[in-house]
């Protein structure tokens, strides 16, 4: 039976990765729902420890299964190379929007000729901190001018960073003393391995730098927990929510050195781009995406709709920020009264965290479930999980023609998220409960074969 599903779990991950385009919703999703059955069940079914880590293995094979599959459910990997691009040739990425760049061009033909028509912000500066900028950088330089191969050798970056997280996340489980076929709900998540390995979203290079940090934490070395979540902070600045929870934790000899030397690895991270321009247009990006962007929100949603019934207009430019600073507050009110205890209650801090920003934020892509994934493996939480089987729902946008937002597949998500989340908060364990009942269909459906 081991081996029956694991042929299966690669038939079903060659199929995501090769075979639908974004606006494939409907294989994308006849796909993804067995996929995700069989996650499930492995999960459920496997918990020795010569079966975790075969299957483990299994999560890496199946990674690397799609290093030749071209990225085609996310056109981020456009921008990513127009930036490589041009940090190879020594230009500096936060100056110029794509569209500026490409009409400062005498040239006809060049690669950014090529890149331009697929970007879906050709009139924002970058928002990729200097960690991205040095990835993309060595992809388009190793990849010789072929988009393609560029994105192969990204892949490769990707699947070395996965296995990495996957390690630590090995060793972050024994050493908490946590079951080890925990490990899988992330190693064998579906949508973890799809946006990571597949779409190549950079919270997987972030994930595998913050996983290192918490592992140097507990092990209580300082000075490699800064280096490591100043590397996070420097792919992706997510990170920078979580530093009130654990510095305060340092002692107090140790606190000043800690920060001093997160500092200087970001401001290094920063000088070769650093520029007046770069803090201008890095927070004029921020706060367009504060300010502009909205799609698979929740809270901000019903927001939304209650402006336009009092206001009569979208009120995302007052929403957006009011909501970030909500969020912000909530974060130190939390990491000021919250109590020194194991590190477990750390992690469920972390995530409650986080999943306030996610909550009130007003845009929620796929991806941005990484770290409540991550963070699921340390917990007893496991709404991130049911979440990230319902969130792949939020593809069908991308089918209509022309595009919009399906608000109904929104409410269903955020209802059952929500009421999971509910149960779990009163430690109703509903994913126990559930996993009884799918293994009960599966022997049913398996007897006698």
């Amino acid at each position: 039976m081991k081996y029956l599903i694991s042929l299966l779990l690669i038939a079903l991950v060659a199929g995501l990765g090769y075979l639908p385009q974004q606006s494939d919703f409907y294989l994308i999703f006849f796909l993804y729902a067995p996929l995700f059955g069989l996650y499930l069940i492995t999960y459920r079914m496997y918990t020795s420890h010569h079966d975790v880590l075969y299957f483990i293995f299994l999560s890496l094979v199946l990674r690397a299964l799609l290093l030749f599959a071209f990225p085609n459910l996310s056109d981020d990997i456009y921008r990513f190379l127009w930036d490589g691009f041009l940090v190879d040739e020594g230009v500096n990425p936060y100056l110029h929007t794509p569209t500026e760049w490409l009409q400062s061009l005498d040239q006809q033909e060049t690669i950014y000729h090529l890149l331009y028509p697929h970007l879906n912000s050709p009139d924002y500066y970058s928002i990729y901190p200097p960690v991205c900028q040095g990835i993309f950088a060595v992809c388009a330089k190793m990849g010789f001018g072929s988009i393609y191969w560029s994105s192969v050798i990204m892949k490769v970056i990707f699947l070395i960073a996965e296995t990495t997280t996957i390690y630590f996340l090995l060793k972050l489980v024994q050493l908490l003393h946590i079951p080890q076929h925990r490990v899988l709900l992330y190693a064998l998540n579906p949508l973890i391995i799809l946006e990571f390995s597949g779409n190549l979203h950079f919270e997987a290079i972030m994930i595998m730098f913050l996983t290192m940090a918490f592992w140097f934490y507990i092990r209580q070395r300082s000075k490699m927990f800064s280096l490591s979540m100043g590397m996070a902070i420097g792919t992706k600045l997510l990170p920078l929510m979580f530093l009130p929870f654990f510095l305060r934790r340092f002692r107090k000899s140790k606190l000043l050195v800690g920060l001093m030397l997160l500092a200087s690895l970001l401001l290094l991270l920063f000088v070769p781009f650093l520029s007046r321009e770069l803090v201008l247009h890095l927070g004029t990006s921020i706060n367009l995406y504060f300010q502009k962007f909205e799609f698979n929100s929740s809270i901000y949603y019903l927001i939304r709709w209650i402006g336009f019934r009092i206001r009569g207009y979208n009120v995302i430019q007052t929403a957006g920020p009011l909501l970030s600073i909500i969020t912000f507050l909530f974060i130190i009110y939390l990491a000021a009264m919250e109590k020194p205890k194991k590190m477990q209650h750390v992690f469920r801090v972390l995530l409650l965290s986080f999943s306030v920003y996610l909550f009130l934020s007003t845009t929620i892509h796929p991806w941005y479930l990484g770290i409540p994934v991550l963070l699921s493996v340390l917990t007893h939480y496991r709404y991130p999980i049911f979440w990230s089987a319902l969130i792949i729902g939020t593809y069908i946008n991308y089918s209509y023609e022309p595009y919009h937002e399906n608000l109904w597949v929104v409410l269903i998500e955020y209802s059952i998220v929500y009421f999971i989340l509910f149960l779990e908060v009163f430690r109703i364990n509903i994913l126990r409960w559930l996993f009884g009942k799918v293994m009960d269909v599966f022997k049913f459906l398996t007897k006698g074969k």
